[in-house]
């Protein structure tokens, strides 16, 4: 396949965008990952989503004085009205083109890389492209919506040969660097099991409200997308709590810790995967649980995930946070987040025995990827291990879901002797949202 977008697909996309802006796209070819770029030169930017998260990301980029923000799309105008308004704003602004659709962005040839935060149903398709289209990509977690299109995505990045890091931004900490370091060197001993979660009590989540026709500039069919067609409902924006759009709290929040985990304990892929819980709390229209624990088997040790999303007792009490990871040792044990590392000593675990505090994740992490761009160097993380701790979360959401046990072939990513389960590996997609074909 072309690494650029057919053209004709493009224009049908394209219709009713103006003269100027598809004038403005021809300021020279979007530079590769083979080849070297002077680090002198300018990244110029396209972000395609411009919610919370996307805006966060805004304000992260934008201080960087060597990357223009040259273009935004989202199909909620009212967002990329807020977008503008914060680009414009401080002492690094930027005053980029927009458009609905995240197409004129990957058309534009003087646009270097994407930052990709749409909801979690939207990556797939736009990361595709980009990769087609030569651009380098920043896709926010978790990376994929299906455990297929994941794999779909990490082959294109492959194929097309572009950069691309997803937003696991605690890879940057100096502190996270520092635990696995100890975990990997044997101090804490045999670890046999290690624990994650996150506790804080919400109070609500996205309540109940009528179907209604959407808002002025709210493209409801497009934010649909590969979803199944509905009437419009404000709920659902509030995409992570719809097995639709998103994944609740295990492709939310547990990625993060997954992806430390498994970088620490140096393993991909696990055997099994079980998950019990429910909407056992909250009262709404979403339906993803508010209460979660889930276990996967690997070779030596078992990792466990709980969620309690209406209660805010936490495990450790010594470590008074909302998240963590805990690393259980015959010798020690390391307690993780945030906010920096504890070692408790077996012998002694009253108080612990070394304590590091926190250092910036995001920013560095960013940073990072810019400077590939421009270096035209590899990512310290391979969009692969990206793509194993995503799957984590999708195998733990699909044992949720079919109330059983699943058992994993990590290296043909299939599901052991379960044709129900394994259904869900892929998904549905509606007719003219499929998958660009890598």
């Amino acid at each position: 396949m072309s690494k650029k977008i057919n053209r004709r697909r493009f224009l049908k996309k394209s219709a009713g965008y103006t003269a100027g802006v598809l004038a403005a796209a021809a300021f020279g070819p979007a530079i590769n990952a083979n080849g070297k770029r002077p680090a002198s030169e300018r990244v110029r930017l396209g972000f395609i989503a411009c919610g919370g998260r996307a805006r966060q990301l805004m304000k992260i980029f934008k201080r960087f004085p060597d990357v223009d923000i040259a273009m935004i799309s989202d199909v909620i105008e009212p967002r990329m009205n807020a977008a503008m308004r914060l680009l414009a704003a401080g002492a690094h602004r930027h005053k980029p083109q927009r458009a609905v659709r995240h197409e004129h962005i990957l058309h534009r040839k003087d646009i270097d890389a994407v930052v990709i935060a749409t909801t979690e149903h939207w990556h797939g398709i736009p990361h595709i492209e980009a990769c087609q289209a030569g651009k380098h990509i920043f896709v926010e977690k978790p990376l994929s919506h299906t455990v297929v299109e994941g794999r779909a995505m990490v082959e294109a990045v492959k194929k097309y040969g572009v950069i691309a890091v997803m937003g696991t931004q605690q890879r940057a900490g100096g502190h996270y660097k520092k635990a696995v370091e100890i975990i990997q060197s044997g101090r804490l001993g045999k670890i046999a099991l290690v624990e994650c979660w996150n506790y804080h009590n919400t109070r609500n989540r996205v309540g109940r409200a009528p179907d209604s026709n959407p808002p002025p500039g709210y493209h409801w069919d497009r934010w649909l997308g590969p979803a199944l067609s509905v009437p419009f409902n404000p709920t659902r924006l509030s995409y992570s709590w719809w097995f639709d759009y998103g994944g609740g709290m295990m492709t939310n929040w547990a990625v993060h810790h997954i992806d430390v985990i498994l970088w620490a304990m140096q393993v991909d892929s696990p055997k099994s995967a079980v998950c019990t819980g429910g909407k056992l709390v909250v009262d709404d229209m979403s339906d993803t649980p508010d209460t979660i624990e889930a276990s996967w088997e690997f070779p030596g040790f078992v990792m466990h995930y709980s969620y309690r999303g209406f209660n805010n007792f936490h495990a450790v009490q010594k470590r008074p946070h909302h998240h963590g990871i805990c690393f259980h040792g015959n010798r020690a044990t390391m307690v993780l987040d945030r906010n920096g590392y504890e070692i408790y000593s077996d012998s002694d675990p009253s108080e612990p025995v070394e304590k590091k505090p926190a250092s910036e994740q995001d920013g560095p992490w960013q940073r990072t990827f810019i400077d590939c761009v421009k270096e035209g160097k590899e990512p310290p993380l391979d969009l692969e291990l990206s793509h194993k701790a995503t799957v984590c979360c999708h195998l733990g959401n699909i044992a949720y879901i079919t109330g059983r046990r699943l058992r994993w072939d990590g290296e043909r990513e299939q599901l052991i002797r379960d044709e129900g389960a394994s259904r869900l590996l892929e998904g549905s997609r509606r007719e003219g949202y499929e998958l660009p074909k890598v």
